[in-house]
């Protein structure tokens, strides 16, 4: 039997990140960037605030500020590229502008090219085109660099591919279903 569409789970290895510079900002990605090994999507917090009036017994709690958590994209090393690095330093000499948004496009299986349905071996590109596939986009505004690694630590016993990280903050976040 096939699972209904509104309860399909998104996999957690569809997904790639670009950038969208808003007010003429700057562009660290300027194609979508389908390498990235890893990418931490969004977190927002809010601290609870304990307030006691002057004959109460028991504290209340209010909502306090909210935090966004850092995402942090890694990626292997390629020869030439250097997006990371250059990124980084746009922030730490300052003067041009640095800050982007981010979006991070989240893939759902009916989405992906040639995807013929699931569990249904009938299933035609004319079914799959009733339905249009969408996706989720995470858009992280006002985001700009904290921390970036290059390349992985050195090691000449490792077979590993070389990862580069990067910590990236940023101000706001939303969540936008698309449908292609």
């Amino acid at each position: 039997m096939a699972r209904a569409t509104n309860t399909d789970y998104f996999h957690s290895m569809r997904f790639f990140v670009s950038s969208s510079p808003s007010n003429g900002g700057y562009d660290p990605l300027p194609v979508a960037q389908a390498g990235f090994s890893t990418c931490s999507t969004p977190e927002a917090s809010i601290d609870a605030v304990e307030y006691k009036e002057g004959h109460m017994v028991y504290t209340r709690k209010f909502p306090g500020t909210p935090t966004m958590a850092d995402i942090t994209l890694a990626r292997g090393v390629a020869l030439k590229d250097t997006l990371f690095y250059d990124w980084m330093f746009k922030v730490i000499e300052g003067g041009d502008q640095y800050r982007t948004d981010l979006v991070i496009t989240h893939f759902h299986r009916d989405a992906l090219p040639g995807y013929q349905g699931l569990n249904n071996p009938n299933a035609t590109a004319i079914n799959v085109a009733q339905t249009p596939p969408s996706n989720r986009q995470y858009i992280v505004q006002e985001a700009f660099p904290l921390r970036c690694k290059i390349a992985g630590d050195l090691d000449a016993t490792s077979a590993d591919v070389s990862v580069a990280e990067m910590d990236v903050c940023y101000e706001h976040f939303y969540v936008q279903e698309k449908a292609k």
